[in-house]
């Protein structure tokens, strides 16, 4: 995986530990708070994928809503 993608699923986790549920707007309006992080974070498609993968390997769960995808942190990577 490319560091870009590692620091983009970073990014995210980061992001819903201070606001969880997110939707994507809403982390791709809080990139500033983590800018090492969230650097490769440039597009909504960026935050999608990498919250595919933290969906796929079960610490983040997904919602389609009126306004997009909500995220939502249920076991943190760190555990």
């Amino acid at each position: 995986m490319s560091e870009f993608k590692d620091q983009n699923v970073e990014c995210i986790v980061a992001i819903l530990k201070k606001k969880n549920p997110a939707t994507t707007k809403e982390i791709m309006a809080m990139r500033d708070l983590f800018p090492e992080l969230c650097a490769g974070c440039s597009s909504g498609g960026d935050v999608i994928l990498a919250g595919k993968q933290l969906v796929e390997e079960g610490f983040v769960e997904r919602k389609w809503t009126s306004e997009g995808f909500a995220w939502k942190l249920i076991k943190d990577s760190e555990e």
